[in-house]
């Protein structure tokens, strides 16, 4: 049987991590131990989005949605190891964060199958191209990380900002080739979200922020 996420409603962060351990059957003192890691390293600088206003963020959804999920506790997992590791300089995060994913599934008791399979969902945050096979799970996480480009405007610029404030040694000129170049990948997919209940919910939304943002970089 598929081990199902508790209701965390209105919980901590730490206390979440240790319900998704405790639905996974992991004892003893290293679910605390590596909860605590865990939240520190979302707390480093320079992070001002990918921090744990985003963890938790991706952890409520995860909640909203996990009765459509094959493996609610997987994608749990993954979320919450998927920007474990962020240094804006490096292009190597998406692969530190999931190795570390996998290296502690396995330092905590748990079958290596599960190990793999949050490596390889944290890997699809990379968001460089859609995955070979269909991947129900995969989708629901990738669209439970880009969930903010379909909020509310303001919610989408403070984003925005923060993104900037992260890259905050890259130049203007720079900064908007490159910003350009992502929003302009996003856009000419044929949707941004993969799953119906998100394209249904946040396509359009996300749609015009990226082109609003896109618009207000050529000024």
């Amino acid at each position: 049987m598929r081990a199902a996420l508790l209701p965390a409603q209105g919980s901590t962060l730490q206390a979440h991590w240790l319900r998704l351990c405790e639905s996974l059957a992991i004892r003893g003192p290293g679910p605390v131990q590596m909860g605590q890691r865990l939240e520190q390293a979302w707390r480093r600088w320079p992070r001002r989005y990918h921090d744990t206003r985003h963890l938790q963020a991706c952890v409520e959804a995860a909640q909203q949605w996990q009765a459509h999920m094959v493996d609610p506790a997987a994608v749990a997992w993954a979320l919450w190891f998927h920007d474990a590791v962020y240094w804006p300089w490096r292009r190597d995060n998406e692969a530190r964060s999931a190795e570390l994913a996998r290296n502690a599934a396995l330092g905590l008791g748990l079958a290596p199958a599960f190990a793999q399979r949050v490596h390889h969902l944290v890997m699809l945050t990379a968001h460089g191209h859609a995955p070979a096979a269909r991947d129900p799970d995969g989708d629901w996480l990738v669209d439970i990380d880009l969930g903010v480009l379909g909020q509310p405007r303001p919610v989408y610029e403070r984003y925005a900002r923060d993104v900037r404030r992260e890259y905050f040694w890259v130049l203007p000129g720079r900064w908007r080739k490159g910003r350009g170049a992502v929003l302009r990948h996003f856009l000419g997919q044929p949707s941004i979200y993969r799953t119906p209940a998100f394209r249904e919910r946040f396509e359009g939304a996300a749609r015009a922020n990226l082109q609003h943002e896109l618009a207000s970089l050529a000024r």
